[in-house]
């Protein structure tokens, strides 16, 4: 693990970090600065449905757990890394999809999905890399 260990380690912080203050993000008032880093780009016409996406706080809850959890053997727990991947892609598809149906703007949305595109490539990265740094049996 002391070769690549660091990389598996980097990438469950980061995803701790990102996920914690998302889900502090989704449960803050409307007028709230910190409201922006939940809902990136959405226009004010659409408050309504940025309330509306407040349930996505338990999953943003969970997975910093899971993620707290993983950390802690993150070479032998790297699998998680792995479904996380599934999970940010869909954050990002459904944000395009916001852009694409007048919810969002490109503007506001673009830095959050170039974060989300090198985090995922990072997980990848790290995961790849713990496979490698595995120990033998």
């Amino acid at each position: 693990m002391a070769r690549f260990g660091w990389t598996v380690k980097l990438m469950f912080w980061i995803g701790i970090v990102v996920d914690a203050v998302a889900a502090v993000a989704l449960l803050s008032p409307a007028d709230s600065p910190i409201r922006q880093l939940a809902y990136p780009g959405v226009l004010g016409s659409q408050i309504a449905y940025s309330d509306g996406t407040r349930t996505a706080f338990p999953l943003m809850l969970g997975w910093t757990l899971l993620l707290v959890w993983g950390v802690r053997r993150s070479i032998e727990r790297r699998m998680i890394l792995l479904l996380t991947l599934p999970v940010l892609v869909g954050f990002m598809v459904v944000e395009i999809l916001d852009v694409n149906v007048g919810h969002a703007s490109v503007g506001g949305t673009l830095v959050t999905l170039l974060i989300q595109c090198a985090v995922a490539g990072g997980i990848l990265v790290a995961y790849l890399a713990a496979g490698r740094s595995e120990p033998l049996a």
